[in-house]
């Protein structure tokens, strides 16, 4: 039972793996790893416009969304 502690910078926009390995007897051994998602918070949506055809008609939604994100980014409408 042992622990190790590292920092990283990450420089770089997207998704990167982090990985953890351990050498015994002189093979690499895969012992943990993660997913980092590394971007731009999202801008305040702009110029947004619904519009609803009759009064059972589905709604459509448009906007600006700003700078792309290099993440995931879910926008809800309320």
């Amino acid at each position: 039972g042992s622990s190790v502690s590292t920092k990283f910078l990450v420089q770089t926009y997207g998704k990167l793996m982090f990985t953890c390995k351990v050498v015994c007897e002189y093979k690499k051994k895969l012992i943990c790893g993660m997913d980092i998602e590394s971007g731009n918070p999202p801008d305040q949506p702009k110029n947004v416009s619904c519009i609803q055809y009759g009064t059972d008609g589905n709604l459509t939604c448009t906007w600006n969304k700003g700078r792309f994100t290099h993440i995931n980014t879910t926008y809800v409408i309320q």
